[in-house]
């Protein structure tokens, strides 16, 4: 489908499925990472947390499995789509930064496309350090800084490349090529610019891999790459084609640096 011939809502309609058909995709791999790679089997003892849950269909599908499933983040997005699972859902404050549980509470934790937008990376790893039980494992699947071909949240070509924030001319430069290419979106120029640029200023922060591997290895004592799985397991296109042309290695790396990251950390008994 052409987004560039498509009205504004048809094209927020166009993202959306798009984004849910991605949300299945990472909860069928999610839960086969728990149960293949970490040997973590649906039980009602073994407890799980979705880091930056969103909505809450991650947990809601876990806790179908029979994990003992729950959710944070610092919005309440869950709350028209909790039911009966409310009590799994928590709020995370921002000042102090604290993640809501006891320490050694869980067995797992993860988050899918959160890491690009955690500025306060050492704060929310050595919290993650604090609520996993010993032998527990923090994974986190994420874009790499080096995104090609463009900001994956705007669209944006290169915009991740800059250090946070990325210069109003160039979003300008970019949303007037769109506004030729669709004259239709010409009358939200303004808000698109004023609202791309604050989202740069405040919605990412894009750490390079560097950044992770030496923090987790500080907090941790330990940084892994799951990146094997994602490419052997995942039905998205990079991983297709990487599983046809036989390039598995080479294709870990690319992902790693250019597309998605997939990393993981294990607390220490």
């Amino acid at each position: 489908m052409d987004l560039d011939r498509m009205s504004l809502h048809e094209r927020e309609l166009e993202r959306q499925r798009r984004h849910d058909s991605v949300t299945d995709r990472d909860q069928v791999l999610i839960a086969a990472l728990l149960r293949e790679r970490f040997g973590l089997a649906p039980s009602p003892q073994i407890r799980v947390l979705d880091f930056g849950c969103g909505a809450g269909k991650m947990v809601r599908y876990l806790a179908s499995l029979g994990y003992d499933a729950f959710g944070c983040d610092v919005s309440p997005a869950w709350n028209e789509q909790a039911g009966s699972l409310a009590d799994r859902f928590a709020l995370i404050p921002e000042a102090p930064y604290r993640l809501p549980y006891d320490d050694n509470s869980f067995d797992l934790l993860f988050s899918t496309s959160v890491l690009e937008h955690v500025r306060n990376l050492r704060e929310c790893l050595q919290e993650m350090h604090r609520i996993l039980r010993p032998g527990g494992v923090s994974m986190h699947y994420f874009p790499a800084k080096w995104y090609l071909p463009a900001e994956p949240h705007t669209r944006i070509p290169l915009a991740n490349y800059f250090r946070p924030p990325c210069p109003s001319w160039w979003i300008s430069l970019w949303l007037l090529l769109r506004v030729a290419r669709s004259p239709q979106l010409r009358p939200y120029f303004r808000n698109l610019r004023e609202r791309y640029h604050d989202f740069s200023m405040n919605g990412v922060a894009y750490l390079p891999n560097r950044t992770h591997r030496r923090l987790s290895r500080e907090i941790f004592g330990n940084y892994g790459s799951l990146l094997d799985f994602y490419i052997d397991r995942s039905d998205g296109g990079f991983a297709r084609l990487a599983r046809r042309l036989s390039l598995r290695r080479p294709a870990a790396w690319f992902s790693s640096n250019f597309r998605m990251n997939f990393i993981y950390q294990t607390k220490q008994s």
